[in-house]
Protein backbone atom coordinates (compact mmCIF):
# COMPACT_ATOMS: atom_id res chain seq x y z
CA UNK A 1 0.00 0.00 0.00
CA UNK A 2 2.05 3.32 -0.93
CA UNK A 3 1.51 6.02 1.46
CA UNK A 4 1.15 10.11 1.54
CA UNK A 5 3.24 12.01 3.82
CA UNK A 6 3.75 15.99 3.64
CA UNK A 7 6.95 15.32 4.98
CA UNK A 8 7.61 14.61 1.17
CA UNK A 9 8.39 16.86 -1.39
CA UNK A 10 5.04 19.09 -1.49
CA UNK A 11 4.77 18.56 -5.48
CA UNK A 12 5.78 14.69 -4.94
CA UNK A 13 3.03 14.46 -2.74
CA UNK A 14 0.57 16.16 -4.34
CA UNK A 15 1.02 14.51 -7.57
CA UNK A 16 0.42 11.19 -5.44
CA UNK A 17 -2.45 12.01 -3.67
CA UNK A 18 -4.64 12.22 -7.18
CA UNK A 19 -4.87 9.14 -6.73
CA UNK A 20 -6.54 9.43 -3.22
CA UNK A 21 -10.34 8.13 -3.43
CA UNK A 22 -12.57 11.09 -3.52
CA UNK A 23 -10.04 13.64 -3.02
CA UNK A 24 -10.07 15.14 -6.67
CA UNK A 25 -12.58 16.62 -8.95
CA UNK A 26 -13.80 14.30 -12.30
CA UNK A 27 -12.58 14.47 -15.35
CA UNK A 28 -15.72 17.49 -16.35
CA UNK A 29 -13.16 20.25 -14.71
CA UNK A 30 -15.35 21.62 -12.04
CA UNK A 31 -14.05 25.12 -11.70
CA UNK A 32 -14.49 24.73 -8.14
CA UNK A 33 -13.23 21.83 -7.62
CA UNK A 34 -13.94 19.86 -4.67
CA UNK A 35 -12.70 22.59 -1.92
CA UNK A 36 -14.61 25.66 -1.18
CA UNK A 37 -14.89 28.50 0.86
CA UNK A 38 -18.83 28.82 1.40
CA UNK A 39 -21.01 32.18 2.07
CA UNK A 40 -22.84 31.02 4.93
CA UNK A 41 -25.88 33.09 3.70
CA UNK A 42 -25.89 31.74 0.01
CA UNK A 43 -24.94 27.66 1.34
CA UNK A 44 -28.18 26.49 1.61
CA UNK A 45 -29.79 28.14 -1.21
CA UNK A 46 -26.78 26.84 -3.35
CA UNK A 47 -26.99 23.25 -1.88
CA UNK A 48 -30.91 23.52 -2.79
CA UNK A 49 -30.36 24.34 -6.47
CA UNK A 50 -27.33 22.42 -7.61
CA UNK A 51 -24.78 19.27 -7.16
CA UNK A 52 -22.17 21.53 -5.46
CA UNK A 53 -19.73 19.86 -3.22
CA UNK A 54 -20.89 18.34 0.16
CA UNK A 55 -20.79 21.36 3.09
CA UNK A 56 -19.42 20.31 6.37
CA UNK A 57 -22.45 21.40 7.93
CA UNK A 58 -24.47 18.60 5.69
CA UNK A 59 -21.83 15.61 6.34
CA UNK A 60 -23.65 12.64 7.72
CA UNK A 61 -22.60 9.63 10.39
CA UNK A 62 -21.91 7.13 8.76
CA UNK A 63 -24.01 3.71 8.84
CA UNK A 64 -23.69 1.59 12.40
CA UNK A 65 -22.83 -1.98 11.58
CA UNK A 66 -25.07 -4.02 13.97
CA UNK A 67 -27.98 -1.21 14.50
CA UNK A 68 -30.95 -2.38 15.75
CA UNK A 69 -33.62 -1.84 12.62
CA UNK A 70 -37.16 -0.35 14.16
CA UNK A 71 -39.03 -2.02 11.58
CA UNK A 72 -38.09 -5.50 12.27
CA UNK A 73 -37.87 -5.18 15.89
CA UNK A 74 -40.82 -2.93 16.87
CA UNK A 75 -40.55 -0.75 19.60
CA UNK A 76 -39.81 -2.27 22.54
CA UNK A 77 -37.38 0.39 23.59
CA UNK A 78 -35.38 3.47 23.01
CA UNK A 79 -33.49 3.68 19.26
CA UNK A 80 -30.31 2.99 19.65
CA UNK A 81 -27.35 5.68 20.15
CA UNK A 82 -25.33 6.87 17.24
CA UNK A 83 -21.75 6.08 17.44
CA UNK A 84 -19.26 8.47 16.82
CA UNK A 85 -19.38 9.94 12.80
CA UNK A 86 -15.84 8.53 11.25
CA UNK A 87 -15.37 12.24 10.43
CA UNK A 88 -12.69 15.23 11.89
CA UNK A 89 -9.31 15.12 11.99
CA UNK A 90 -8.76 12.98 14.86
CA UNK A 91 -6.98 14.44 18.39
CA UNK A 92 -8.49 17.38 17.67
CA UNK A 93 -10.31 17.23 22.02
CA UNK A 94 -7.07 14.87 23.17
CA UNK A 95 -6.69 15.69 26.93
CA UNK A 96 -2.77 15.89 25.73
CA UNK A 97 -1.76 18.97 25.39
CA UNK A 98 1.04 18.48 22.50
CA UNK A 99 -1.49 15.81 20.98
CA UNK A 100 -4.22 18.59 20.41
CA UNK A 101 -2.02 21.29 19.06
CA UNK A 102 -0.73 18.71 16.53
CA UNK A 103 -3.95 17.72 15.26
CA UNK A 104 -4.85 21.07 14.72
CA UNK A 105 -1.37 22.43 13.00
CA UNK A 106 -0.61 18.89 11.41
CA UNK A 107 -4.22 18.46 10.38
CA UNK A 108 -4.30 22.32 8.54
CA UNK A 109 -1.31 21.26 6.60
CA UNK A 110 -2.80 17.70 5.34
CA UNK A 111 -5.72 19.29 4.59
CA UNK A 112 -4.31 22.23 2.30
CA UNK A 113 -2.07 19.43 1.11
CA UNK A 114 -5.07 17.79 -0.16
CA UNK A 115 -6.59 20.89 -1.27
CA UNK A 116 -3.54 22.21 -3.36
CA UNK A 117 -4.11 18.96 -4.86
CA UNK A 118 -7.42 19.16 -5.76
CA UNK A 119 -8.80 23.13 -6.16
CA UNK A 120 -8.01 26.09 -7.95
CA UNK A 121 -5.04 28.25 -6.36
CA UNK A 122 -7.24 30.72 -5.79
CA UNK A 123 -9.33 28.81 -3.75
CA UNK A 124 -6.40 27.59 -2.01
CA UNK A 125 -5.23 30.57 -1.47
CA UNK A 126 -8.06 31.39 0.29
CA UNK A 127 -8.28 28.71 2.40
CA UNK A 128 -4.65 29.21 3.50
CA UNK A 129 -5.62 32.66 4.60
CA UNK A 130 -8.61 31.35 6.78
CA UNK A 131 -6.21 28.13 8.55
CA UNK A 132 -3.61 31.02 9.13
CA UNK A 133 -6.02 32.14 12.12
CA UNK A 134 -5.77 28.78 13.53
CA UNK A 135 -2.15 27.49 12.12
CA UNK A 136 0.05 30.42 14.19
CA UNK A 137 -1.42 29.20 17.96
CA UNK A 138 -1.06 25.77 17.00
CA UNK A 139 2.75 26.29 15.81
CA UNK A 140 3.17 27.88 19.20
CA UNK A 141 0.96 25.36 21.40
CA UNK A 142 2.81 22.46 20.01
CA UNK A 143 6.47 23.54 20.81
CA UNK A 144 4.69 24.92 24.54
CA UNK A 145 3.96 21.27 25.08
CA UNK A 146 7.01 19.97 23.13
CA UNK A 147 7.72 16.60 24.45
CA UNK A 148 10.98 15.84 26.69
CA UNK A 149 12.01 12.57 24.55
CA UNK A 150 12.17 14.99 21.36
CA UNK A 151 14.00 17.69 22.85
CA UNK A 152 17.19 16.64 20.83
CA UNK A 153 14.87 17.52 17.69
CA UNK A 154 12.98 20.06 18.67
CA UNK A 155 15.28 22.86 17.02
CA UNK A 156 15.29 21.38 13.94
CA UNK A 157 11.55 20.55 13.84
CA UNK A 158 11.27 24.07 14.84
CA UNK A 159 12.99 25.54 11.97
CA UNK A 160 13.58 23.21 8.70
CA UNK A 161 10.29 20.83 9.73
CA UNK A 162 6.82 22.64 10.95
CA UNK A 163 8.86 25.47 10.44
CA UNK A 164 8.41 25.76 6.49
CA UNK A 165 3.97 25.66 6.56
CA UNK A 166 4.44 28.14 9.63
CA UNK A 167 6.32 30.55 7.62
CA UNK A 168 3.93 30.37 4.70
CA UNK A 169 1.05 30.39 7.25
CA UNK A 170 2.38 33.76 8.96
CA UNK A 171 2.65 35.20 5.49
CA UNK A 172 -1.12 34.08 5.16
CA UNK A 173 -2.20 36.07 8.32
CA UNK A 174 -0.07 39.12 7.48
CA UNK A 175 -2.27 39.10 4.28
CA UNK A 176 -5.40 39.08 6.34
CA UNK A 177 -4.06 41.63 8.96
CA UNK A 178 -3.11 44.03 5.84
CA UNK A 179 -6.86 43.89 4.11
CA UNK A 180 -8.16 45.01 7.49
CA UNK A 181 -9.00 42.24 9.65
CA UNK A 182 -9.74 42.85 13.39
CA UNK A 183 -8.93 41.13 16.07
CA UNK A 184 -12.66 39.87 16.08
CA UNK A 185 -12.53 38.85 12.33
CA UNK A 186 -9.64 36.37 12.95
CA UNK A 187 -11.08 35.02 16.08
CA UNK A 188 -14.03 34.30 13.36
CA UNK A 189 -12.35 33.08 10.96
CA UNK A 190 -10.54 30.73 13.07
CA UNK A 191 -14.07 29.38 14.75
CA UNK A 192 -14.90 28.21 10.99
CA UNK A 193 -11.53 26.46 10.03
CA UNK A 194 -11.68 25.09 13.39
CA UNK A 195 -15.16 24.31 12.44
CA UNK A 196 -13.89 22.35 8.88
CA UNK A 197 -11.31 20.63 10.85
CA UNK A 198 -13.43 19.22 13.43
CA UNK A 199 -16.07 18.05 10.50
CA UNK A 200 -13.63 17.47 7.77
CA UNK A 201 -14.23 14.10 5.95
CA UNK A 202 -12.24 12.75 4.05
CA UNK A 203 -14.37 11.25 1.29
CA UNK A 204 -16.25 14.63 0.44
CA UNK A 205 -14.51 17.84 0.81
CA UNK A 206 -13.07 20.70 2.72
CA UNK A 207 -15.30 22.93 2.74
CA UNK A 208 -15.69 26.28 4.97
CA UNK A 209 -18.43 28.31 6.33
CA UNK A 210 -17.19 32.51 6.08
CA UNK A 211 -19.79 34.56 7.42
CA UNK A 212 -20.94 36.84 4.57
CA UNK A 213 -19.35 39.91 5.97
CA UNK A 214 -16.42 38.56 6.15
CA UNK A 215 -16.24 37.38 2.37
CA UNK A 216 -14.98 40.30 0.71
CA UNK A 217 -12.25 40.59 3.35
CA UNK A 218 -10.87 36.94 2.67
CA UNK A 219 -11.27 37.39 -0.89
CA UNK A 220 -8.55 41.12 -0.93
CA UNK A 221 -6.61 38.95 1.47
CA UNK A 222 -6.22 35.53 -0.75
CA UNK A 223 -5.31 37.67 -3.71
CA UNK A 224 -2.46 40.06 -1.57
CA UNK A 225 -1.46 36.27 -0.13
CA UNK A 226 -1.19 35.07 -3.56
CA UNK A 227 1.00 38.07 -4.82
CA UNK A 228 3.24 37.65 -2.33
CA UNK A 229 3.82 33.19 -2.39
CA UNK A 230 3.53 30.85 -5.38
CA UNK A 231 0.72 28.60 -4.81
CA UNK A 232 1.08 25.72 -2.39
CA UNK A 233 1.99 23.14 -4.95
CA UNK A 234 4.56 25.27 -6.64
CA UNK A 235 6.99 26.17 -3.40
CA UNK A 236 10.15 25.17 -3.42
CA UNK A 237 10.21 25.98 0.52
CA UNK A 238 7.68 23.45 1.36
CA UNK A 239 10.25 20.58 0.14
CA UNK A 240 10.56 19.37 3.19
CA UNK A 241 14.42 17.33 3.49
CA UNK A 242 15.27 17.65 7.47
CA UNK A 243 15.80 14.70 9.17
CA UNK A 244 14.39 14.10 12.56
CA UNK A 245 13.42 10.09 12.99
CA UNK A 246 12.20 10.67 16.24
CA UNK A 247 9.74 13.12 15.51
CA UNK A 248 8.80 11.21 13.02
CA UNK A 249 8.05 7.75 14.96
CA UNK A 250 6.42 9.66 17.44
CA UNK A 251 3.89 11.69 15.26
CA UNK A 252 3.03 8.31 14.13
CA UNK A 253 2.37 6.43 16.88
CA UNK A 254 1.69 8.65 20.08
CA UNK A 255 -1.38 10.41 19.14
CA UNK A 256 -5.00 9.52 18.39
CA UNK A 257 -4.68 10.14 14.90
CA UNK A 258 -2.82 7.13 14.46
CA UNK A 259 -0.46 8.33 12.01
CA UNK A 260 -3.05 9.60 9.85
CA UNK A 261 -1.81 13.01 9.60
CA UNK A 262 1.55 12.14 8.46
CA UNK A 263 0.66 9.62 6.13
CA UNK A 264 -2.32 8.83 4.06
CA UNK A 265 -2.98 5.65 2.44
CA UNK A 266 -3.54 6.02 -1.35
CA UNK A 267 -4.66 3.94 -4.25
CA UNK A 268 -1.64 1.67 -5.10
CA UNK A 269 -2.49 1.29 -9.33
CA UNK A 270 0.32 -0.80 -9.47
CA UNK A 271 2.53 1.49 -11.82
Amino acid sequence: MAHVAFRASIATALATLALVGGACSDDDDDATGPTGVTNAATAADTAATSPSPTTVSEIAPPAISGATDPATTGPTGPPPTAGPADTGVPGLDSEDAFCSAWSRFGGSWQLLVQAGAAADPAQVARLEVIASTVVQGAYDDVFTAWPAELESERDVVADAYFGAFQRRSADALTALQSAGATADDVAALAAAWDAALAQYDPSTTVDVVVPPNLQPLVDQAATGFSEARVPLPQDPSMEITAETPLTDAFLATACPDEGWIVGQDVVDDGG
